[in-house]
């Protein structure tokens, strides 16, 4: 019948129905307009349910006045104070909310938040008032209360566009789920909060795993790649791989430069593939890497490069005659040769210049008196003049040394290297000297560095490659929330996991490890409190008969938790076994 009577319309408005109280086999439907007849209802009634009415009696009485807000909170807060620690007044311990109910509202909700280090506390109170009638309330308006659990994760904006198609498979498989809601919302910078809110943190625990294996990726590991290998993703042509292989791959690969680790996000059958032409490619390219001949350096001539050219000429062709097979090329600016091939044609390639070397170290005497670069110790070409010391240096050799400090964190601040100086380089020289690109790499890698130097006073964001940096709280003090202002994440400075207000990090850090502990702990000693024999869900009996109902449909014997698919079977067993069905 209360199926039958689920949203029916009596008189154009929908009743409300629920399990009468007096008798186990009636039913009280309520909400439909008094100066309806008994006869036009029951005629609807009737007509609504196959089940045979045996009586039908109506009451009629003027509407009950909703207590006022106010008071009810008030009342609340009075009831729970008990429980609360004394040293703490309870309006810091707990938070009441009392919602205004709207006009077709069959109950008065309200919301009461708990500081997650009284969970001991929260739960006895809210089992007191269980039940329980505030004054001002009528005898038959009792509190019911339901526990609610929520959970957020953030999906930044370039990892949701390559795993949304299966984020939305998970959130579909997850719609029919009673108790549960899930939603994502967009945040202002573009990333995605997934919301979980649940009736038990088993629930939670198990719709929150999917999603962080999802927004976790996968790390990319190979014995062979080395920090060295890793590194090369910062240079032009590792940021132009790794854009090809997300392009052909439909997946988006993350560069973690703080930690030196790559992952890659994106649909599941797609990451093998994506990691292996990655492995391969940087391996190839730091291969490739190694075959540089340098015609610069502290044992070289400084004209080096200039009796190569008058040799072999500015294309290297007279070289390329004498060593078949070698493809070279000449970068003026850095005084390097880059040879296609392999090892063996590099060496042979290697003794040519050597012997050129050899030939001018004689000829070529280096000036004492004249202009020479602190940092290659040849003549100064293209020369940099720093604000701060007035040093003089060729720029390529300052623009290396900010290069090399990007790839290694240690090396910060970056200092004049002329003989007895050892002046920081000011920021104005680095503007002139680097690229908005490179200088944003240069201050990430910098921060990178104070970071690493800080002995744990700060940590960087765990959001993937965040570059946000907060204050790690003070051994024995709460752990503050950390609102990122990048990619809006909470963090909690104490345990560095999500931020969770309403329970403390030990607590957190188990149900992360075991969701049911906080349950399991509620749950001990309490008669009152069973499982269900068919999914396990947790149940609590406050009255009524032995015959429960719970969430997965199936309908338990609440004596000996033996269940049945229908109410009747489980009444039919009542009454045959223990003779009684309360």
């Amino acid at each position: 019948m209360l199926r039958d009577f689920y949203n029916l319309p009596i008189g154009g408005r929908y009743v409300r129905c629920e399990p009468g109280r007096k008798d186990v086999d009636s039913v009280v439907i309520s909400g439909f307009d008094k100066e309806l007849s008994e006869a036009e209802i029951l005629d609807v009634v009737r007509t609504a349910t196959s089940v045979r009415i045996s009586s039908f009696f109506l009451i009629k009485g003027d509407a009950v006045g909703n207590p006022p807000v106010r008071s009810c909170e008030e009342a609340l807060l009075k009831e729970i104070s008990p429980f609360m620690p004394k040293k703490d007044p309870h309006i810091n311990s707990c938070r009441v909310q009392v919602f205004q109910p709207e006009p077709k509202d069959a109950y008065m909700r309200a919301s009461i938040t708990f500081d997650g280090r009284l969970h001991l506390e929260a739960a006895k109170a809210l089992e007191q008032i269980e039940g329980k009638v505030l004054p001002g309330c009528l005898s038959w308006q009792k509190i019911n209360c339901q526990r609610v659990f929520h959970s957020s994760l953030i999906v930044p904006l370039p990892v949701y566009r390559v795993i949304k198609e299966e984020l939305e498979t998970i959130l579909e498989s997850f719609s029919n789920f009673k108790g549960l809601e899930c939603r994502l919302e967009r945040t202002s910078n573009g990333s995605q909060r997934l919301k979980i809110t649940a009736n038990a943190t088993k629930t939670v625990a198990e719709v929150r795993r999917p999603f962080e294996e999802l927004s976790r990726g996968k790390s990319v590991e190979h014995a062979s790649l080395t920090p060295a290998v890793v590194q090369l993703l910062l240079s032009r042509e590792g940021f132009n791989l790794k854009n090809s292989l997300q392009q052909e791959t439909g997946t988006y690969i993350l560069f973690d430069r703080y930690n030196m680790s790559v992952r890659v996000f994106g649909p599941p059958d797609k990451i093998p593939l994506a990691q292996q032409k990655l492995v391969q490619s940087l391996l190839s390219f730091h291969e490739a890497k190694h075959l540089e001949i340098h015609l610069r350096g502290r044992d070289l001539p400084p004209d080096l490069m200039k009796q190569v050219v008058k040799q072999f000429g500015p294309d290297l062709s007279g070289l390329k005659e004498k060593v078949p097979g070698a493809d070279l090329v000449l970068n003026i600016r850095r005084q390097i040769i880059y040879l296609r091939g392999n090892k063996d044609l590099k060496q042979k390639v290697e003794k040519f210049i050597f012997d050129i070397a050899c030939s001018s170290r004689g000829a070529v005497e280096r000036l004492g008196t004249g202009h020479s670069c602190p940092i290659c110790l040849c003549e100064v070409e293209d020369g940099y003049q720093l604000d701060g010391c007035c040093h003089l240096f060729c720029r390529s050799c300052l623009v290396d040394q900010c290069e090399s400090a990007i790839r290694n964190q240690g090396t910060f601040p970056i200092c004049c290297a002329h003989e007895g100086c050892g002046e920081p380089i000011l920021l104005t020289d680095l503007k002139g000297l680097l690229l908005g690109d490179k200088l944003e790499e240069l201050f990430r890698a910098s921060l990178g560095s104070f970071v690493a130097s800080s002995g744990g006073t700060y940590r960087f964001c765990p959001s993937p490659d965040c570059p946000s940096v907060y204050r790690v709280a003070d051994p024995g003090t709460a752990g503050e929330p950390f609102v990122c202002g990048a990619c809006y994440s909470e963090t909690c400075t104490r345990c560095h996991l999500e931020y969770h207000p309403y329970i403390s990090c030990n607590q957190y850090r188990e149900f992360k490890e075991d969701p049911d502990s906080s349950l399991k702990a509620w749950c001990s000693g309490k008669e009152h409190v069973k499982a269900c024999p068919s999914c396990g869900y947790t149940i609590e009996k406050i009255d009524g008969c032995n015959h429960i109902e719970c969430k997965c449909g199936k309908h338990v014997c609440w004596v000996c938790l033996e269940f049945f698919g229908s109410s009747d079977n489980c009444y039919d067993h009542l009454r045959n076994i223990h003779m009684a069905i309360i």
